[in-house]
């Protein structure tokens, strides 16, 4: 096996990258999935909400309590004590996670006021797709009220083909002549006499 270089390994390993990146490119758009959105990662991370705050807490206590329950069914299990929970044993929860909302905002002023003016603005913004207005056509290129066709004020008026029923098509007569069965509803009321 033949030895290779360092300056030489450095060259593969950077051709590697490339490769990697365009990999991962091409596989989101022929898979028909969306590329992960780009995030900055000095950007604050959301807070968490207190009833996440109190998963976090109670989480590994029900796994304890009940060991061969599926995650999933722990986390109903979580979602069912939250719900029946009074205010004031939720209240220590809410008020941490109003304690990190209030963080999170002043981070997220700091982070806005280090991106500096609108010509920095937050990546998803960016990102985000905008539609092209659909354009009047100038005057110049209108034709002239003659050759341009009427409106009417009634909607205009849709000709149906009627469908005939399967009895009646079976028989070669016509639907209309077919009596139908009438369905009967839950809250019908019998026929008074």
């Amino acid at each position: 096996m033949a030895k290779v270089s360092s300056q030489d390994s450095a060259e593969l390993t950077e051709a590697y990258a490339k490769l990697s990146e365009v990999y991962m490119r091409m596989s989101h758009t022929l898979s028909g999935k969306r590329a992960p959105a780009a995030r900055d990662p000095n950007k604050p991370k959301r807070p968490m909400t207190g009833y996440l705050i109190f998963m976090q807490d109670k989480f590994q206590e029900l796994k304890r309590e009940h060991p061969n329950t599926p995650p999933k069914e722990i986390v109903t299990l979580g979602a069912q004590a939250w719900q029946t929970m009074d205010e004031d044993k939720r209240r220590p929860f809410m008020a941490q996670a109003e304690a990190l909302q209030t963080k999170y905002q002043g981070d997220m002023a700091k982070y806005e006021s280090q991106l500096g003016s609108a010509d920095h603005a937050p990546a998803a913004e960016e990102e985000a797709p905008k539609k092209k207005a659909k354009k009047a056509m100038p005057a110049s290129e209108q034709p002239p009220a003659s050759e341009q066709p009427a409106v009417s004020e009634q909607p205009p008026v849709v000709k149906t083909k009627e469908k005939k029923s399967k009895t009646a098509a079976a028989e070669g007569g016509d639907a209309a002549a077919t009596p139908k069965k009438k369905k009967k509803s839950k809250d019908a009321k019998p026929p008074s006499e």
